[in-house]
């Protein structure tokens, strides 16, 4: 009689198939950045041939180099400091608000369709109002303070993050539901372990759109009715002329705007981990 040996399969080891477990390498994050570097120079190589060789009116367009030379002074003798915090706080407490509030209203209209159905037609007419329409409005019952810049920013914020904690709690599959509910899991541990994980995904990408309303709600109110404000400041500069002032005060604003996504990137990074 002849006998066979047969070898069982084995999983392969981390130290025998290390090619399995470690993704390889491309240097796509080096590529991009240097993608990202040259199109920058680029940007703003051709945005000083053009301001230097008079294409366009220096009282539209002024050179990069005066620009950044006006920003630097306007951070030096603190002009810009006041101006540029006055427009951050602003922003980050309509930010705040709008966020509480989306998640709160999104939770409440994601168990009780009855609600969403009755009252979400009103919130969505109340977001064809153009809020600059409604400025002077909100100016006018509310004053000249912290409060109606604060409003602006929190209505422009609010409707993205709405409408994704909406669908985030309730775009879940129907089989990892049954499941829960087949292991008798609690509603907590259904909204805690399934719901909320996967309105995550949903909320933080609604969450730089939210960030970027807030920041444009804020500079609306500074228009209309503020004394102090990035917003402010470029409608001074402007009636006046002075043009690298104001683009100065845009790059400083926009330097803001990458640090809120950079600082919103790293959040969701950590609850991922977390989660």
């Amino acid at each position: 009689m002849t006998h066979t040996t047969t070898t069982e399969a084995r999983p392969a080891t981390l130290e025998e198939e290390p090619k399995l477990r470690a993704p390889r390498k491309d240097g796509s994050g080096a590529k991009s950045a240097a993608l990202a570097i040259a199109i920058f120079i680029a940007i703003v190589g051709g945005w000083q041939a053009v301001a230097s060789a008079g294409i366009v009116s220096p009282l539209i367009l002024a050179p990069p180099t005066e620009v950044v030379s006006v920003l630097f002074r306007l951070a030096a003798d603190g002009t810009l400091w006041p101006n540029l915090l006055a427009t951050v706080n602003e922003t980050l407490l309509g930010f705040v608000l709008a966020v509480v509030a989306a998640v709160v209203v999104g939770s409440v209209f994601a168990f009780s369709p009855i609600l969403r159905n009755a009252v979400y037609p009103y919130i969505l007419i109340s977001q064809t109002f153009p809020k600059v329409a409604i400025a002077p409005l909100i100016v006018a019952a509310l004053g000249y303070g912290l409060a109606p810049k604060v409003t602006l920013a929190a209505l422009l914020a609010f409707f993205p993050v709405l409408t994704n904690t909406i669908a985030g709690l309730t775009e879940v599959s129907e089989d990892e539901v049954n499941l829960f509910r087949a292991m008798r899991a609690s509603r907590w541990q259904e909204l805690r372990y399934l719901r909320i994980p996967n309105a995550l995904a949903f909320i933080f990408p609604a969450l730089n759109s939210a960030a970027v309303l807030a920041l444009i709600g804020a500079i609306v109110g500074e228009f209309v009715a503020a004394r102090e404000g990035v917003g402010y400041a470029i409608a001074q500069y402007t009636v006046t002329g002075e043009v690298a002032a104001t683009y100065a005060m845009l790059i400083a604003l926009s330097m803001f705007g990458l640090v809120v996504y950079g600082v919103l990137s790293l959040a969701e990074r950590l609850v991922r981990r977390v989660k």
